[in-house]
Parts: structure tokens; sequence; C-alpha cells
């Protein structure tokens, strides 16, 4: 059993190769939106982990005589109303949402809601937890109906003393009986739900990494272990004894004096990460990913309560880069607010003149470049959906994702940019669509900007609502404008009027509008009388598009 995204919309795959576009052009304002997600459940956690912000926030709070190390100043729990604001803007794009962070997401009671809600949009989802509190027997059975496609335990060690040096206050027996019942309700419920005994390798629980792995194949889970960052030398596990630090103590030191430089900023960082940390992927790396970061582009962190961070990396909230806030502040508010444009910049080596008043945690990042791009990891789950859904129907989108490799190093780059420009940018100038294709009626050519805006959103509710799957029966009301009533109002925003969206939009509308002409200005019409199989009826309608599409590109193309 395998992880395995579902998205079947066009509009999600469009999206992330969008992205990866922009990303490897080093934009600094981005016309996507985020493919992957963390979510965190919860702010809070039980246990004290000492290399985890939180757990130390916890340790440094049970301390008598001493300052409270914070990092977070209001820890929440994740609530119905704000995953709902992120859901309805974001789930169309979205293939995965990460439910976990800095925080333990099952001390959140409605954890299996948000899973559920994810679910229905063909979003895939994934917690990480330390399993080390009290689950009902319902409890576990709401979480794994609810959809979940994958679950890993974080248990870094078998016995209680090995377990607990990491894991400080949890309890592996409880851990252990918690992970036997998960796997028992999923067999039993006939679920394919992943489930993993996650084992950080360390100097102090190497030795039991055996009965670990024995233990998980007993109870029908998957075993893993792995290496960490570790900041105390003595926790290096026998196979890395050698390893060099990433960073030396001389390049921590630097880089701790130019955070007090550009940022007036000591305590950038936890006071324990100012010293050499040992990393065990090599720096060669560096060379070889792009210099962008692909948390300004394709994922990001949503908190508890609100606050967008930049990366996972980021734990202090005065370094989050905007708060969403339902009916209020929405994410794209924030995606590309001065903080995401600077960083974008200076990542990219660019000058960021003009915004010299903007404290960019991202300036001053240390981590390596395999963080930058972490997720990337997942993006062959991206194509193996592709190519599930459609096929070689789409070639040129086919093309793109072989252009784009592993992600991790692999990519043509400029191969990638020079396809993706000729066959696939939505970003053509208007002379560029074929316009002599859509020439509206006389009388019809004189709406005003607003008139054509109006107009565009009422025929964007047919556009939007390609690619989903079941019966849809589209109201009359949408359609109610005749064919050359929506030419004009394409043209009037193909021609410079209106605001740098519609325009957009306007670009995306003129092909499907070439192909929806005998349904505009009709009656109501039901998808179902087209095609009884609506997902075949769907990739033809998509297929069919993107044809039409570069046809008009290939006319434009001949006539200049």
């Amino acid at each position: 059993m395998t992880l395995a995204f579902h998205k079947e919309n066009r509009s999600a795959f469009t999206n992330f190769l969008r992205s990866k576009y922009e990303m490897f052009t080093a934009a600094e304002r981005v016309e996507t939106l985020p493919y992957y997600i963390t979510i965190d459940p919860s702010d809070t956690c039980q246990l004290l982990c000492p290399t985890c912000p939180t757990g130390i926030e916890n340790e440094s709070k049970k301390q008598k005589g001493i300052a409270t190390t914070l990092y977070r100043s209001d820890r929440k729990k994740l609530s119905l109303e704000l995953f709902d604001s992120l859901l309805e803007e974001l789930a169309d794009k979205l293939f995965l949402i990460m439910f976990y962070n800095y925080g333990e997401p099952l001390l959140n009671q409605r954890l299996h809601e948000y899973i559920a809600k994810a679910t229905e949009h063909n979003i895939a989802t994934e917690i990480h937890s330390n399993l080390s509190l009290k689950l009902s027997d319902e409890r576990i059975e709401q979480l794994l109906t609810a959809g979940v496609d994958r679950l890993s335990a974080s248990i870094d060690g078998f016995s209680q003393k090995a377990y607990e040096v990491h894991r400080v206050g949890g309890d592996v027996s409880l851990v252990h009986d918690n992970l036997r019942r998960l796997a028992q309700t999923r067999d039993r419920l006939g679920l394919d739900t992943e489930i993993f005994y996650k084992f950080l390798i360390f100097k102090h629980n190497e030795h039991e990494i055996e009965d670990a792995r024995k233990f998980a194949e007993d109870i029908g889970v998957q075993f893993i272990s792995g290496d960490a960052f570790i900041h105390d030398q003595s926790w290096l596990p026998s196979h890395r004894e050698n390893e060099v630090p990433y960073y030396s103590q001389q390049e921590t030191d630097a880089l701790v004096d130019r955070w007090k430089t550009a940022g007036g900023r000591e305590d950038y960082f936890f006071e324990h990460e100012h010293h050499p940390f040992w990393n065990i992927m090599p720096k060669e790396l560096e060379s070889i990913l792009p210099q962008s970061c692909s948390w300004h582009y394709g994922y990001s962190v949503v908190t508890s309560g609100g606050p967008v961070a930049p990366c996972c990396a980021v734990s202090k909230d005065s370094d989050d880069f905007g708060t969403v806030v339902p009916g209020e502040v929405s994410f794209s508010d924030i995606w590309n607010n001065e903080h995401y444009t600077k960083s974008r910049r200076a990542m990219a080596g660019k000058p960021t003149e003009g915004l010299g008043h903007v404290d960019a945690v991202c300036t001053r990042c240390y981590f390596p470049k395999l963080v930058h791009h972490l997720h990337n990891s997942h993006d062959v789950l991206v194509v193996q959906q592709f190519a599930k859904v459609f096929g070689t129907s789409e070639p040129e989108m086919l093309r793109a994702f072989e252009l784009l490799g592993d992600g991790f190093g692999s990519a043509d780059a400029a191969g990638f940019i020079a396809h993706y420009e000729q066959h696939l940018s939505g970003s053509a100038p208007a002379e560029k669509i074929g316009l002599k294709n859509l020439e509206p009626q006389p009388q019809q050519s004189e709406l005003s900007a607003e008139q054509a805006t109006d107009i565009l959103k009422q025929f964007g509710a047919l556009v939007a609502d390609l690619g989903e799957i079941g019966s849809k029966v589209y109201d009359e009301s949408l359609l109610h404008h005749p064919k050359d009533h929506i030419t004009a109002a394409i043209v009037t925003i193909l021609t410079g009027a209106g605001p740098d969206d519609q325009q957009n939009f306007a670009r995306e509308a003129a092909p499907v509008l070439a192909f929806f002409q005998p349904m505009v200005g009709g009656v109501a019409v039901e998808v179902d009388s087209l095609q009884s199989d609506n997902t075949t009826w769907r990739r033809g309608v998509e297929s069919d598009m993107q044809k039409i599409h570069r046809e008009i590109a290939a006319r434009s193309e001949a006539d200049r």
C-alpha cells in the first residue's frame, strides 16, 4: 500500500505546472495557489521533546525562577470556521493536506471532521502523531472512516528507557497499544490507510531498531527508520560517528552575526541552534537544486489559529507572514504580500530595494536546500494521478511532467520553461489568442469594463464547474447572455479594460467559449444527458478545449 493522490479536476494539474514555472522563473508575485499544505490542527502538545519548539516551551513553563521560552504567544486548536474558509479558497488546487507541524493533531477532537471534508474534495490527507494519549475505539474508527490516507506514529525507540530520551513525557506502552488497535480497526473495516511506525535513529535507541521492526510487522503496520537533524553530537548513531557538521561553529557564528546585522535579531532560531548541527544530506545538493524555495510557490503552512508561517521550520509567531481571518483576510491576501515578495526576490538573488521595512525571516534562512524543496518527494504522485486520469490525451502537459523529473535536481528547468511558454502558458498577450475568431457583433462592442466583468463572472460559473464529476444542472440564469454578449465581454477585457485577474480569466474563457458556443444562450443543460459516463464526458470536453486553444494559438502564430 502506498500513498496516492485523488484529484481529477484539470485545474489542479494546470495550477501545479504553472507553480513550477513560477518557481523556476523566480516570479515575485504568483498567479497560483499551493498544491500541498500543512495545516496544524493543534498548536499544543502534551510532550516535552527537546528538539521541538513546542516541547522546549512546555519544558520551560515547568521550570521555576526562569523566564519562559515562548515561540507562540497564543496557542490554539484549529476551528471549523477557519478550516472551512481555507478549504473554500484552496480545495480546488490541493493534492495533499498534512495535518501536523509543531503540535499533536489528535488533541483536536474535530480532526476527523476536517479529514472527511478534505476527502470530499479529493484531497489526500496525512497525520503525524506521537500517539501517546488515550484513544477510544470510537475515536479510532472516526479517524479511519473519515478517509485519512496515511497515519505516521513518531516512536523513537522500543523500550520506555530509550523512547523517553527524545519523546519526553510519552508512554511507549500506550503508543504501542494505540498503534495495534489502529491496525486492527483498519483491517476489520477493510480500509487501505497506510499506518507507519516511524523511528528516528539516535545513539541511545539504535540497538532497538530490529525489535521495533518486528513489532510493526507482527501487528501489520509499516516500519520506517531514518536519520534526523541532530544538535547534540553525543546523539549521533554509530553509522554517523564520523559525520562532519553541516555548518561548523565558525559558519554558525557568522550566520548569527549576519542575523544581528540584517534583522537586529539575535534570537532568530532557538538558542540551542546557535551551534553546529549534523545533517546526513550531502552538501552537493546545494548546487543542483533550484535557487528559489518551493515553500514560496508550491506549499505553505497555516497554524491552528490562522497565522501563515513561511515554512515548516519556522516556529516563532514573530516570523509569520500574516494571519488568515475568515471573512476578513484570505490566504491569497497573504500569499502575495510584501513578506512573500521580498522573500521570493531574496531567495532568487534579486535586489529587495523598497522593502527594507519588511523583516522577512527567509532572508536569514540557513536550512539546507533539501528543506527548501522538501515535499517535492510527493511530485511523483501528481504525475501518477495525471496519467491515471488523462492518459495520453494531454501530450503537452505530459511532456511538461517528464521535463520536471523527480523534483530533486533532475529537472530540465530550461527545457521545462521553454516548453511551458510555448505550449501551456496562460499568460499570452491578447494578440496571441486570435481575437479575429471572436469578433463581436458591432452593437455589442461598446461594453464598459464593469459590464464585461459582470458578464464574465456569470459565465465563469460554467467554466468553474468543468471537471466536476457527477450530475450537474447548469442553471439557465448563468447562461442568459447571448453568445455575442459573452464574446464582447471577452474582447473588452482582453484589449486592456478591467483588472488583471479578469484579463487572466478572459484568456482562459476564450477557448472554453469556442467549445460551448452551441450551449450559450440556450436552455439549461444537464451533463448526464450528454454522456452517461461523466468521467469520459469531462475528459472529452477538456481534451477538446485544449485542442481548440492550440488551434487558435497556431492561427495567431501564422498571422504574425
